[in-house]
């Protein structure tokens, strides 16, 4: 296999000999440039006319996808897509692929093989490979035909390294990476699969958290007007479930109050969009993941993850009873709410969770039994007797740890002691715009050039501005009734998401790492826009 690149370099060096001799000055674009179109003629003949002058690649479309969709250029968006990158050897240097990771040894039970989401506008302003980008958003030379990428399209680039990897090398990072990595200066072969691309991330996870919570349990109605909206922040500050009914009154001077607790999704606090708390949430009771409407998947699998040795082999409602048949076990069915104490009772509580995707993947999990089940074999025993549990200032007044989202700020404070709850929340109160980067530590490649982190970096230097821009319309703009008006959410999160220092302590500090297979420690990646949900109980701290 390895030939292939050695013709390759032996067609560069014969042509920068050559150009010794005839006393011609190329650059290395030059060179590299003749010297792929060589290996083209001999390799792939039949693309020699789809060369692409901007950008000096080759283009083979495998698929040109779904004929009426609307072409990725015609829009800046947020695009979903698989790729795979291979030298001109065909040896693999990252994947999205799980089956091609297991056969490249770097699949690992803690890695989302989920396609890409990324940015995609009229600039690549923060260096994402040339190539790639320009593939999906310039019209492409097929034949001597004019193509634009779509939803469905499948295609292999042959790139020059000035649009590939460059001066700085390519390898994949966090379950991703192949057997080898591209030396710097080379050319590659990617394979990319687009599975589609929406304009607005923002308005697109609200409705998928909303489904998700209609799906299970019902989403509670937001209040009608000001007044009703004051009196259910009271009586949620109060950690009781905002619904009463009267009870008949002892006598005339007194009225009681019941607090009645349902099964549906309630915001904890009034000024914050997109964060549910559902105070009657069991492990008795199976989470439904399949819960978009079938004409809002844009990948297989999107809302039920069935990849991999655990999800692949397993149903995922299988998972889940076992996952909850953990739980009990470990901690009971738990109080009803209403017999509990408030958290805030107590200085400092232990809070067990499993923090999961909307698709099922379980990211996280302080609890070892269900690191045991979901890890697989990159989950030792031997590495910790007991997880430790998550140390929580309840204090509201206390701004000094910032390293937990602010879904578990905001909405910890209105749980119960020894009670279950779920918190379900969109992104703008978790890893927000930027995710968090899939990586080991174990690889011996520069994570900052390795292709996931241009993806990244892309996402947090140029995708941030629309974030806010999102926020401030989709939540800013709604009147009373809806997620704005009262609130004030537009403003909120304009003011919150201009902290890019905010998001990176937190992707960095916040518990995603597991020790594995002795040495190895893999983060488990988050894409951008990611909607989350905790199963959480929480207990006061033992101090013994």
């Amino acid at each position: 296999m390895r030939f292939l690149n050695r013709l390759f370099c032996f067609i560069f060096a014969a042509i920068a000999c050559g150009s010794c001799v005839e006393s011609v000055t190329l650059s290395f674009e030059e060179m590299e440039a003749i010297a792929l179109e060589e290996w083209i003629k001999i390799n792939r003949p039949d693309l020699i006319d789809n060369y692409q002058p901007n950008g000096g690649y080759y283009v083979e479309l495998l698929d040109e996808g779904v004929a009426d969709s609307v072409p990725v250029r015609y829009h800046n968006a947020w695009l979903w897509f698989d790729v795979t990158c291979r030298d001109l050897a065909g040896n693999v240097v990252l994947t999205r692929n799980s089956e091609l990771a297991r056969m490249q040894d770097s699949y690992t039970d803690h890695t989302h093989y989920v396609p890409y989401f990324l940015f995609c506008g009229e600039e690549n302003s923060a260096k994402l490979p040339e190539g790639t980008y320009m593939s999906m958003r310039n019209k492409l030379n097929i034949g001597g035909k004019e193509y634009s990428a779509r939803y469905g399209t499948k295609m292999r680039l042959y790139l020059p390294s000035s649009v590939a990897a460059g001066d700085e090398g390519l390898s994949g990072d966090g379950g991703y990476e192949g057997q080898y990595t591209l030396d710097k200066n080379r050319p590659m072969i990617a394979e990319i699969k687009v599975w589609g691309h929406i304009t607005n991330p923002v308005e697109y996870e609200d409705k998928w958290v909303r489904a998700f919570a209609e799906a299970n349990g019902g989403l509670a109605p937001l209040p009608e007007n000001k007044e009703e909206a004051e009196e259910q922040s009271k009586l949620r500050r109060s950690y009781m479930r905002p619904v009463i009914t009267r009870g008949e009154e002892s006598d005339e001077s007194k009225e009681e109050e019941e607090i009645v607790y349902d099964n549906q999704w309630h915001m904890p606090v009034d000024s914050i969009a997109g964060l549910y708390v559902n105070y009657l949430y069991s492990p008795k009771q199976q989470l439904n993941y399949n819960c978009l409407r079938q004409d809002t998947l844009l990948y297989a699998g999107q809302t039920e993850y069935k990849i991999g040795k655990i999800y692949g082999t397993k149903s995922l409602a299988q998972i889940n009873k076992e996952i909850d048949e953990i739980l009990l076990k470990k901690f009971g069915e738990g109080l009803h709410p209403a017999d509990a104490e408030p958290a805030d009772s107590v200085s400092i509580a232990d809070v067990w969770y499993v923090a999961r995707l909307l698709d099922g993947f379980v990211i996280d999990t302080n609890i070892p039994e269900v690191k045991k089940l979901v890890y697989g074999n990159d989950y030792e025993e031997s590495a910790t007797d007991e997880a430790t549990p998550i140390e929580f200032s309840l204090n509201e007044n206390d701004t000094s740890d910032n390293s937990y989202v602010d879904a578990w700020n905001y909405a910890v404070p209105h749980l119960k002691l020894g009670a279950w709850n779920a918190i379900l929340t969109v992104s703008s109160n978790a890893y927000g715009a930027t995710g968090v980067t899939g990586s080991s530590s174990s690889s011996s490649a520069n994570n900052y050039y390795n292709y996931y982190n241009y993806y990244n970096y892309y996402n947090s230097y140029y995708g941030n501005s629309y974030y806010n821009n999102y926020y401030n319309g989709y939540y800013g703009g709604m009147g009373m009734g809806g997620l704005g008006g009262y609130g004030g959410y537009g403003g909120y999160y304009n003011n919150y998401y201009d902290s890019y220092y905010y998001n990176n302590l937190y992707n960095n500090s916040y518990g995603l790492e597991s020790e594995v297979e002795d040495t190895v420690s893999i983060t488990t990646e988050v894409l951008p826009y990611s909607p989350l949900i905790w199963q959480v109980y929480v207990e006061p701290r033992d101090n013994e």
